[in-house]
């Protein structure tokens, strides 16, 4: 059985172990489980939206072979100066669309409006469960094929504990709030549309621009122009998805011009209503982080990683990613809204 593992000199916690694939799946001579018809093949669904028919848009299930169960106890426990404990949690699955191979930047507007919607929706649910620290948002987007790779879905991780990524950004974002008493990520902001250098869009709502140290060829973040810790709690209403499933079609747009094969990844704020942290912890969460939307495309070719010291190697500076994905907008040429 799988379990969580604490790294003492990283303090990374990892899991190893099996995933046993759970009993309500079935196995059958499919190529793609997740099209419609083939429901039977997957896990019941924890939630779904229909059309105007009643055929289904998008389903939410837990993954055949969970790293994180919500039915496992927490269990921490010693060995002799290690740490580990069960892997208590949720792994989900979120098929993004019926139709099968399609990208997620080719999904339109509100069909993507969904996928945002029902991720909101979930990670609300998730944080209720007052045993989970934080919810993971991600996707693997890779060539598409007959099956299930080709097949747009994301992955959420709900974990008893912080993924070492997210410690540093908490981290930082507090410090320098300590410091300054400002959003790290506002003054970003502030600073790149000053500039102008790596500001690949910007509608009302949000802002989209390559990070001035990019790990990898035409990295791009999404981040929202009013400050807000918490993605799920930033989308109150359909007028506010809307805005965010258009402009995120259209940052999805230019990537996928570049390569279809990416990785986006949602930061959003801790659950600080989780149990065990220490008093005050989070005081200032509300303040100091910013939530976003990491996009990071393969780019065959190009290294990621220089060394076993774990230094990104990236030969194309933010400045000149940024003018190439605005000309690979639908609106080249066009002013950027202000």
């Amino acid at each position: 059985m799988a379990e969580l593992r604490l790294n003492p000199v990283t303090h990374r916690w990892i899991v190893t172990g099996k995933r046993p694939v759970m009993p309500d799946v079935q196995e059958a001579d499919v190529l793609c489980p997740f099209c419609p018809g083939n429901e039977r093949l997957t896990p019941k669904a924890i939630c779904e939206t229909r059309d105007a028919s009643g055929a289904w848009t998008t389903r939410v299930f837990h993954d055949r072979a969970p790293i994180f169960q919500i039915e496992t106890p927490l269990d921490p426990r010693a060995e002799g100066m290690y740490d580990r404990m069960n892997t208590l949690g949720a792994h989900e699955i979120i098929v993004e669309t019926p139709q099968h191979g399609l990208t997620m930047g080719q999904l339109a507007v509100e069909q993507l409006a969904k996928v945002l919607e029902v991720c909101r929706d979930r990670i609300l649910d998730l944080k209720g469960d007052h045993r989970f620290r934080y919810v993971s948002l991600f996707k693997d987007q890779r060539a598409v094929t007959a099956a299930l790779q080709g097949h747009a879905h994301s992955q959420m991780l709900a974990s008893p504990v912080l993924p070492q990524v997210m410690q540093n950004e908490f981290r930082w974002s507090q410090e320098h709030f300590q410091k300054k008493e400002r959003c790290l990520y506002c003054d970003i902001i502030e600073q790149e549309i000053r500039q102008d250098k790596r500001v690949v869009d910007q509608n009302p709502d949000f802002i989209a621009l390559c990070p001035f140290s990019s790990r990898a060829p035409y990295e791009m973040w999404i981040l929202p122009l009013s400050h807000s810790a918490s993605f799920e709690k930033d989308l109150p209403d359909a007028k506010r998805v809307q805005s965010l499933a258009s402009f995120f079609k259209n940052c999805l747009e230019r990537i996928e011009n570049l390569s279809q094969l990416l990785h986006v990844v949602l930061h959003t704020g801790p659950n600080v209503e989780a149990r065990g942290w220490p008093q005050g912890w989070w005081s200032t969460i509300a303040e100091d982080f910013h939530w976003h939307i990491e996009i990071t495309p393969d780019i065959e070719g190009e290294r990621r990683v220089f060394g076993s010291e774990g230094f990104y190697f990236n030969p194309i500076p933010a400045e000149e990613a940024t003018l190439v994905l605005r000309a690979l907008g639908p609106e080249a040429g066009a002013p950027r809204a202000k």
